[in-house]
């Protein structure tokens, strides 16, 4: 692995592949998937540019969670916009953010997941 990262940071570089696996080269995803109920969010850089797909966020119906905790003055129709928030966490990392999808038996592709970190 020493070998491949070090070639990897010379220029003209070009990732070995395995035809007979039918491989072709790697993917690399490095942030997990956000859990159900909520989407990919993006940070901002300092420009406030979006930035990287680093952020979960989930919409919430802050009134319903009140309503359901005994509150009776919102708007019960749900038509209130100040009611209605995005709440944002930050999206886990990939411990292995390499793979490479291969086709098993079957011609069905699996996906193996890997690092290159030393």
């Amino acid at each position: 692995m020493k070998k491949l990262i070090s070639a990897m940071a010379k220029p003209g570089f070009d990732w070995p592949v395995c035809h007979q696996a039918k491989a072709g080269e790697p993917g690399r995803e490095e942030y997990e998937e956000c859990p159900k109920g909520s989407k990919v969010g993006y940070s901002r850089d300092r420009d406030g540019f979006r930035g990287e797909p680093d952020q979960c966020v989930k919409t919430v119906d802050v009134c319903k969670e009140r309503r359901d905790q005994g509150y009776r003055r919102f708007n019960e129709s749900g038509g209130d916009k100040r009611c209605i928030n995005e709440v944002a966490t930050p999206r886990p990392r990939r411990e292995n953010p390499w793979f490479f999808d291969i086709p098993n038996d079957r011609g069905v592709k699996e996906r193996f997941w890997f690092n290159l970190n030393t």
